[in-house]
């Protein structure tokens, strides 16, 4: 409680905690400390996903010991393992000795977090890079004027009739992400690293776009027209509802979630499922299986603002930062079996993400500025 342990100290005495050894010496102290105000110190976002880290890190190494401990007094050391984690915080990077605590980097070479923006594609590949864009109308297109406002492209229709349809297309590269409304007034959320393809009017007996990376949309309801999302690996057919696509092609699996409202996706070779909401429909080379009960707030995280890494192995927490923050990340001795825990806003810089990380036993080094060394 005095911050005169070093971070191995600090991780020795965790781990006794949960041994069942404390309970006659502690059990008193632990109610004391309860009882007393918590410090002052706001911790940052990284210290805490550091530290929750930390803490499932030393309760998963320990599942046989930890079992053996009487339910009152298993009560006892997880309270005192969480509040000693908030009292002693900030030693994780405040340590008197700067040899104990590891340097992921140094601020020359951090890299700072994604933002918004996007290459928007007219029909005459004509490219706008949306990022400086102020508002106002940019340009029109057959059937809609295009215009930005706070940092989201607007359709707005102005002739049903417009003729020949034309097609607009929206890229976000790594280390960005957009938003826009389309012309039926559905709103869309990319992803960095990903792509969408649409007409500048909707004039069908559907609607109909195409998509790679990640997307997630609010379909704007309209029984008459029905809403379809193509990508390489499946058709998704919805009237309106909210879902999310993932096509990135990290595991090959395109995974389609539901948030709210009802969806049909299909495979090419026609097979098909219709989702409820808390549902996902993944597709495997032409092979769908349906996935009961998904995290919806896991899997929109990126659409709301942080990162959810719960349950993440190393390579997905990896890939996630790597086109966030357009990154390159390699393994340097193998790749840990190891999984993470908690969430962190995305607005953070690269630095103090991996400070949080590293409360679940892997460190990191920056090289070069954009390759991310990972290493045990």
């Amino acid at each position: 409680m005095d911050n005169d342990c070093s971070p191995s100290e600090v991780d020795e005495l965790l781990l006794w905690l949960t041994t069942g050894d404390a309970e006659p010496q502690v059990a008193d102290m632990i109610m004391e400390e309860l009882d007393a105000p918590l410090p002052n110190n706001e911790l940052d976002e990284a210290t805490k996903l550091r530290l929750e880290a930390r803490l499932n890190a030393i309760l998963g190494h320990a599942p046989s010991k930890v079992s053996r401990i009487r339910p009152v007094y298993w009560r006892l050391a997880a309270a005192a393992v969480i509040t000693l984690l908030i009292s002693v915080g900030l030693l994780y990077y405040n340590s008197s000795n700067p040899s104990s605590s590891p340097t992921i980097t140094t601020a020359e070479n951090d890299v700072q977090a994604g933002s918004t923006g996007a290459i928007l594609t007219l029909s005459n590949q004509q490219q706008i890079v949306l990022d400086s864009a102020g508002n106002g109308v940019i340009t029109s297109q057959n059937g809609s004027v295009v215009s930005m406002n706070s940092g989201q492209l607007l359709y707005t229709p102005v002739d049903a009739q417009a003729g020949e349809v034309v097609y607009n297309t929206i890229t976000t590269p790594k280390g960005k992400q957009f938003s826009l409304v389309l012309p039926d007034g559905t709103k869309v959320w990319l992803n960095a690293a990903s792509r969408i393809t649409y007409p500048t009017s909707f004039q069908k007996t559907y609607r109909q776009v195409d998509v790679s990376g990640e997307v997630y949309f609010e379909v704007a309801q309209n029984s008459q027209q029905p809403f379809k999302v193509q990508s390489s690996d499946g058709l998704i057919e919805v009237l309106g509802t909210a879902f999310n696509v993932n096509t990135f092609k990290d595991d090959g699996i395109m995974r389609t979630t539901l948030v709210n409202g009802a969806v049909k996706v299909s495979t090419a070779t026609k097979e098909s499922i219709v989702l409820k909401p808390g549902q996902q429909a993944a597709i495997n080379r032409s092979n769908i299986r349906l996935v009961e009960q998904v995290n919806i707030d896991k899997v929109v995280a990126w659409k709301n603002g942080y990162f959810n890494f719960n349950g993440l192995s190393l390579p997905e927490a990896m890939q996630q930062l790597a086109r966030w923050y357009d990154i390159e990340v390699v393994y340097e001795k193998g790749i840990p079996n190891i999984q993470f825990y908690g969430e962190i806003s995305r607005d953070v810089s690269l630095k103090g993400l991996l400070q949080g990380l590293e409360g679940a036993g892997v460190h990191f080094r920056i090289e070069n500025g954009k390759k991310l060394i990972v290493y045990p």
